[in-house]
């Protein structure tokens, strides 16, 4: 362990070329020191308030932190020297239907260092977690914060007609339209916080399951595709189904015509890497430009 002796307690090097932020709010939170020693004993003399530091070797500064509410940062040059002792030797509190992941920097073994992650992942939503996910960071000597709590959705219930989801009884499976607007990535990710995923027209029954919910065939939905990865190869949401040079590997397919559009771009698609998603319109399939926000229906499977 890197570290040194001061005052019966003792401080080790966090990382290199980094810092944590913010300050401690100490009144004087940096001061000019010898050495990192120095930093050290005026760092344990101002406790509770400061329980790591900032050490900048190249001009002799010292920047006093309490660990609570900091992250770390690059700060090239820059050394964090955190108290010992401020570890965690428990486990993160559980959370209900809900399994740890350990993927941000901490395997899960203990003690758990100084600002260890660990993320509570929904198991129908693990393949896309929500933008704010709920963690625990260890925050002091066996203290756990938990954050996000109050932002982060809860997991998709296990009866999806509680969500407004209706069953279509030809496929068993539960769809619900959304009026959004959104765009294929944000709709992607309603319907995965759902439980669900990005519903797209890849057979009769489908589409019929579709229309059950989204009867309106001049209304345009977002599918759940995308060819942006390789041009004319269509990814879907639905494993199932794909297309390889705009035509699927079934005999199911749908690309519309547009009589308004100039000849020769009539025929859909026809947008090249400026149109990289697509739309459900009547019973044809259309590419669109992806920042294009329209109505979806979630496919619960």
């Amino acid at each position: 362990m890197f570290g040194f002796p001061v005052q019966s307690t003792t401080f080790r090097l966090l990382k290199q070329d980094a810092k944590l932020w913010p300050l401690a709010e100490t009144g004087k939170d940096w001061v000019k020191t010898r050495n990192a020693v120095d930093c050290g004993s005026i760092c344990h003399s101002l406790r509770p308030i400061c329980n790591a530091f900032n050490w900048y070797p190249g001009n002799f500064t010292c920047e006093y932190v309490k660990t609570p509410n900091v992250t770390l940062q690059d700060a090239p040059g820059a050394m964090v020297y955190v108290n010992s002792s401020s570890v965690c030797e428990t486990l993160p509190p559980p959370m209900a239907n809900r399994t740890p992941n350990f993927s941000h920097g901490w395997n899960g073994s203990l003690p758990a260092p100084l600002l260890s992650e660990v993320s509570y992942d929904c198991p129908r939503h693990s393949r896309c977690p929500p933008p704010l996910p709920l963690k625990a960071k260890c925050v002091g000597f066996n203290a756990w914060e938990i954050l996000n709590l109050n932002v982060t959705p809860p997991c998709p219930g296990t009866v999806p007609l509680a969500q407004g989801y209706r069953l279509f009884l030809e496929d068993g499976r539960f769809y619900k339209r959304y009026q959004g607007p959104m765009n294929r990535t944000e709709a992607s990710q309603v319907c995965c916080l759902d439980g669900a995923r990005l519903a797209s027209d890849t057979n009769v029954t489908v589409y019929s399951a579709i229309r059950s919910v989204a009867p309106n065939t001049t209304e345009a939905i977002v599918q759940g595709a995308t060819d942006e990865l390789v041009e004319g190869t269509w990814i879907y949401e639905d494993p199932s189904f794909l297309q390889v040079n705009n035509t699927p590997i079934t005999p199911y397919i749908w690309w519309g015509t547009n009589s308004s559009l100039p000849v020769g771009q009539q025929k859909a698609p026809n947008g090249g890497q400026n149109k990289n998603c697509l739309i459900l319109l009547g019973v044809y399939w259309f590419d669109i430009p992806c920042a294009m926000r329209l109505p979806f229906v979630c496919q619960y499977y």
